[in-house]
């Protein structure tokens, strides 16, 4: 009890407070909509006319393609920095891009009856986690389409998860965020593990010990272990989306990504 106790203060005094804040304004984009940062600093983002950009760990934009006839970009994993997982929900298709953005593959979903799939990502082992909600289930499957691990039903775990947006796989296990049900945690066979009833609304993201999201511009830290959410000491736009890369945290709106260190 002493011990519970004691880390629950740590957690409320270590999320109060941000200590710094550095904004960066991209003048050739509008609106930005989506970020991922590899693991040597490189930003990967996307805009709303159809575009995906490098920048390297100086802010020096490296390279960018544009691909209209794959649609708007829903989201980015860049975990292998030599792979690029993009992923376009409304063709409901997954390109593979390499890191100077050449295309080197695609995963056409519908051709293997994943016809609605709401979120992807890349697995440890440069596979594929999604959800398909017309199975309604999380799946791994390869890049030739063959499913290798499925979960159970997913409204047998939550009956309130119906609009998952995000997937992703960290330390072993395989996150899933619903934007009104919270995040679900399973393990690399599709085992539920754990369910944190925490609200990310439309954006979320995590490292080992703590998830972050935007809940209607305030920016909240989620303590995995004690379960216990506390608000950070500023307010960010109600819009505004989340990244993270090693212990700095970014949110993004219009044409600005800003880092926080808390």
């Amino acid at each position: 009890m002493k011990l519970s106790y004691i880390l629950l203060i740590l957690n409320l005094f270590a999320s109060l407070f941000v200590k710094s804040q550095d904004t960066l304004a991209l003048k050739n984009l509008k609106n930005i909509t989506c970020l991922s940062i590899d693991a040597k600093g490189n930003k990967y983002l996307s805009d709303d006319s159809y575009t995906l950009y490098k920048y390297n760990v100086n802010n020096k934009l490296i390279t960018n393609v544009n691909n209209k006839s794959y649609g708007n970009i829903t989201s980015i994993d860049c975990s292998n920095p030599f792979e690029i997982y993009v992923f376009y929900k409304d063709q409901n298709i997954i390109v593979f891009f390499d890191n100077m953005l050449n295309i080197r593959g695609e995963v056409r979903l519908n051709n293997f009856q994943m016809n609605n799939v709401s979120c992807i990502s890349r697995s440890y082992d440069n596979q594929i986690w999604l959800v398909d909600m017309s199975e309604n289930k999380m799946l791994k499957i390869s890049k030739s389409g063959k499913k290798l691990i499925e979960s159970n039903f997913l409204n047998s775990i939550n009956q309130m998860l119906t609009n998952p947006f995000k997937i992703w796989e960290q330390n072993g296990q395989v996150y899933v965020a619903d934007s009104t049900s919270g995040i679900i945690a399973f393990d690399i066979y599709a085992t539920l593990d754990k369910t944190y009833p925490i609200n990310t609304y439309s954006s979320v993201t995590g490292n080992s010990t703590h998830f972050y999201t935007n809940q209607k511009g305030s920016l909240i830290r989620y303590n995995k272990l004690l379960k216990i959410p506390t608000k950070a000491d500023l307010e960010i736009p109600k819009e505004a989306k989340l990244a993270i890369h090693n212990e700095n945290i970014f949110y993004y709106f219009d044409n600005k990504i800003i880092s926080i260190q808390p």
